[in-house]
C-alpha cells in the first residue's frame, strides 16, 4: 500500500488556490501534504493540473484541469495535446467536460488507468464558506463602496492593449461601483504583463470611483461581493456563473498568447458577448434587467456544476479507495469502445510527446541541452525575421 504522502505540482498561485481545498481535506485525513513547482518531483501520490506533466515521477497520479475552459480552442479533444493515459485517475469538473470527454473517449490517450470521474470543481468548495462568512457590508465599508449600488468586477485573463482603461472608461457614466481584480502574474515569467498591470493601476489609482484589489485576493471573494463580471476568455467567467453572477465577454479584446495576438475564443453560451464599444450599453441593459440575467446564470450553474462544497471530499474518497487497493465507491465514466488512432495522427501524437519531453523534462535535467535548444531557436527566429 502507498504511503499517505501527497505532492501537489503547481506552476502559479492560481493552481495553488485550486489545490488548497483538496490539500486541507487530505491533511484532515492524515496525509502528509507538500506543494512544489518542480514538475519532475518524485512523489508517492502526485496531483497534476498543468498542460505538460510527467506522472511517471509518481507512484500514483491524479490529473485535474486548472481552468474550466482549458484549451477551449481545441475542444472537444484537448487530450490529443494533453493526454491522460499515463495517469491513474482523471477528475472532470462539469457536465460540459463530460460531454467533451464522451466525444473522444474512444481514443487510448483520453483514458487514465483507473478511470475518469465527474466530481466537480475543487476551487469552488470554498464558495459556500465564502458566501456564509463574507459580509458584503463590511467589504464595502472597508473599500469605501456604496452598498446601495451594483458592483461591476473586471477580471481579465490577460492585461494588454489598455483593456483595463477601456473597462473603466465604459463604466464611468454608469451609477455603479467599479472593482478591478488582476491575476497574480509571476513577474519573472511574465514581466510584460506585470508591467501592463502596473501601468493601468497607475492610471486609475487616483480615480475615486475605482477600487483595485490586491492580485492575491481570492477570486471567489471578489465575485461574491460583485453583481456582474467582465472579462474576455478567462475561467473567472465560469466561476462567476457558477456562483450565479452574470458574466460578460468582450469579444474584441485581444489575447496576446500568440503572435500576432488573437481574438478570444468565447462562443460558450453561459456568457454575454459584446464588443468593447458596446460594453457601456450592455452593462446598462443588464442592470435594467438584472433579475433575468441573474436567473439565467443561476440556472446554468444548477445544470452544470454539482457537489459544490463536497468536491474535495469526493476526490479524497477516490484516492483513499484506490491506494488501499479496494473498489472505488464512485462509478467512473463509461468510455466508448476503443478505436485505433489513424497512423498519421498517431505519428503526430508521438512527435508531440517527444517534443514535450525534450522541452520540459530533458532540458531541465540537462541544462546544457536546454541552453543549446534556446540558442538554436534564437538563431531560427533571427533567420525568420531577417528573411534569410
Amino acid at each position: 500500500m502507498l504511503k499517505k504522502e501527497i505532492t501537489f505540482i503547481y506552476e502559479d498561485a492560481a493552481q495553488i488556490s485550486m489545490y488548497k481545498p483538496i490539500a486541507d481535506e487530505a491533511r484532515e485525513r492524515g496525509y502528509v501534504v507538500k506543494m512544489t513547482d518542480d514538475m519532475l518531483a518524485k512523489c508517492e501520490i502526485g496531483f497534476y493540473c498543468h498542460h505538460v506533466n510527467f506522472p511517471e515521477c509518481s507512484k500514483f497520479s491524479v490529473i485535474l484541469l486548472h481552468d474550466i475552459i482549458q484549451q477551449y480552442s481545441n475542444w472537444p479533444d484537448i487530450w490529443f495535446l494533453e493526454p491522460w493515459n499515463k495517469y491513474d485517475i482523471g477528475i472532470l469538473p462539469s457536465n460540459q467536460w463530460v460531454e467533451n470527454w464522451n466525444k473522444c473517449s474512444q481514443w487510448f490517450y483520453t483514458k487514465p488507468k483507473k478511470g475518469v470521474f465527474l466530481v466537480g470543481w475543487p476551487k469552488a468548495d470554498i464558495v459556500d464558506i465564502i458566501q456564509e462568512v463574507s459580509e458584503r457590508d463590511s467589504f464595502y465599508k472597508r473599500l469605501n463602496l456604496d452598498i446601495s449600488k451594483k458592483t461591476v468586477l473586471y477580471a481579465p485573463a490577460w492585461e494588454n492593449d489598455n483593456k483595463q482603461d477601456d473597462f473603466v472608461r465604459s463604466m464611468m457614466s454608469l451609477d455603479v461601483n467599479i472593482l478591478i481584480k488582476q491575476a497574480p502574474w509571476n513577474a519573472t515569467k511574465y514581466p510584460e504583463i506585470v508591467k501592463n498591470i502596473q501601468e493601468m493601476n497607475n492610471i486609475h489609482k487616483e480615480n475615486d470611483r475605482v477600487r483595485i484589489l490586491p492580485p492575491e485576493t481570492n477570486i471567489f471573494e471578489a465575485i461574491a461581493v460583485s453583481d456582474i463580471l467582465v472579462s474576455e476568455e478567462s475561467s473567472t467567467m465560469c466561476e462567476a456563473v457558477m456562483m450565479g453572477i452574470p458574466a460578460v465577454s468582450v469579444s474584441d479584446w485581444l489575447i496576446p498568447d500568440t503572435t500576432p495576438s488573437r481574438y478570444p475564443k468565447c462562443d460558450y453560451d453561459f456568457v454575454t458577448k459584446i464588443s468593447k464599444n458596446n460594453l457601456n450599453a450592455q452593462i446598462r441593459d443588464m442592470l435594467a434587467n438584472y433579475v433575468d440575467f441573474k436567473h439565467a446564470a443561476e440556472m446554468f450553474s444548477k445544470d452544470n456544476f454539482s457537489n459544490i462544497g463536497n468536491t474535495s471530499k469526493i476526490i479524497m474518497d477516490i484516492v483513499d479507495d484506490a491506494i488501499r487497493g479496494r473498489g472505488i465507491r464512485y462509478k467512473p465514466l463509461e468510455p466508448k469502445s476503443e478505436k485505433c488512432v489513424q497512423l498519421t495522427k498517431l505519428i503526430k501524437f508521438n512527435l508531440l510527446a517527444l517534443k514535450r519531453a525534450i522541452d520540459e523534462k530533458y532540458s531541465v535535467k540537462f541544462p546544457l541541452l536546454g541552453s543549446l535548444l534556446k540558442l538554436l531557436r534564437r538563431i531560427k527566429h533571427t533567420i525568420n525575421v531577417r528573411g534569410i
